[in-house]
């Protein structure tokens, strides 16, 4: 897509035009969503938990670690932000360096903000809102965050509702979180999901939590267990032609209470141990997408069959690594695989061309 504010990266523009698994990051959560000096982290999913004095934590270290979590996990990185007034979706190293070194003056952006910060020399991180719709304006249907702002849970004094969840009634990708952001009430927000029709989709799970802490669950209407079914459910929407983006939480392993004090550098590493989660994910659901998945149903009409425009609705390759899950990144998993006795990897294979459509 050809814009005189957005630029793409001849890498993220390569995979979009090969059809190949791209994910967008937001960035608002990496550089304004983790402070020094004792400032509240913002996203993380706690109220009030304070960082200890000292330097503040390396956002480029973060950034980096974070893309080349993706791209470990086979997909392409397509972080986006805003730099001297463009749109920049994929950020090199220099870039990320470049939001480092001018971290006192970013803006935090939304999709209500991006006009204002187009039209002068502004430089800034974007929000979930304002990724989501720049990934859907070029072609991006993956996004991945920590938390999503929902419903307030002042709203009956605020009527506050975040502009992530009004972006999401109209766009039409996949988000993959963690959970609502602090500040969100659970019950009102999942209502607002639901009677705008936007699926709200447990990964292995049936309840999301209040600030991440298992002892306080809410259920969910929709669990599923394979990433092929989130790509398929995209596919149905999108060939029906129905608005509304598809929400998928996948809980952290990791719980945090409102009590942990936490330095900078510990907490820079529980960001990318939280975003290693969703990002994973978000990989298999991408590769998924990429396989071009044609969802139809059977003659019976009881059973939802992916039938691919290709012979398989996957490769084999990417079958052991999203579905067989032997490694957490795809390269391991076929490291193991080949390392495998003659017999055990003929048994897969069988089982792949048995199983897989």
């Amino acid at each position: 897509m050809k814009n005189d504010y957005l630029v793409v990266s001849d890498r993220v523009q390569q995979a979009i035009d090969k059809k190949m698994p791209v994910i967008a990051v937001e960035t608002a959560q990496i550089y304004l969503g983790l402070t020094g000096n004792g400032a509240v982290m913002d996203g993380i999913g706690t109220k009030g938990v304070k960082l200890n004095e000292g330097e503040p934590p390396n956002y480029f270290k973060i950034a980096n670690n974070i893309g080349n979590l993706i791209v470990q996990n086979g997909a392409v990185p397509a972080m986006i932000a805003v730099i001297d007034g463009k749109i920049h979706v994929g950020l090199g190293k220099a870039d990320m360096q470049y939001l480092h070194d001018h971290h006192d003056n970013l803006k935090k952006i939304c999709q209500s903000d991006l006009p204002l910060m187009l039209i002068g020399s502004n430089d800034g991180v974007t929000t979930l809102s304002a990724t989501m719709m720049i990934a859907q304006m070029v072609g991006i249907s993956v996004v991945v965050t920590i938390g999503v702002g929902g419903v307030s849970e002042d709203y009956a004094d605020t009527h506050h509702v975040s502009a992530d969840i009004e972006e999401m009634v109209h766009n039409r990708v996949v988000v993959v979180a963690t959970g609502l952001t602090p500040g969100s009430h659970p019950e009102r927000s999942l209502r607002f999901f639901d009677t705008h029709g936007i699926p709200v989709i447990g990964f292995r799970t049936d309840s999301i939590f209040t600030r991440w802490m298992s002892e306080f669950s809410h259920p969910l209407k929709y669990r599923v267990n394979d990433p092929t079914d989130i790509a398929a459910t995209l596919a149905v929407k999108r060939s029906l032609d129905i608005d509304g983006a598809i929400l998928v939480f996948n809980p952290a392993a990791k719980v945090i209470t409102d009590e942990e004090s936490y330095n900078s550098e510990i907490n820079s590493d529980h960001i990318i141990e939280i975003l290693n989660d969703n990002v994973t994910l978000a990989a298999w659901i991408a590769m998924a997408i990429s396989m071009d998945l044609d969802p139809n149903i059977d003659n019976r009409g009881s059973k939802r069959s992916t039938i691919p425009k290709k012979e398989k609705s996957m490769s084999f390759e990417v079958w052991l690594f999203a579905v067989k899950k032997f490694a957490q990144n795809y390269d391991v998993a076929l490291l193991i695989f080949n390392n495998l006795p003659e017999s055990e990897k003929e048994r897969l294979r069988q089982e792949y061309e048995d199983t897989v459509d």
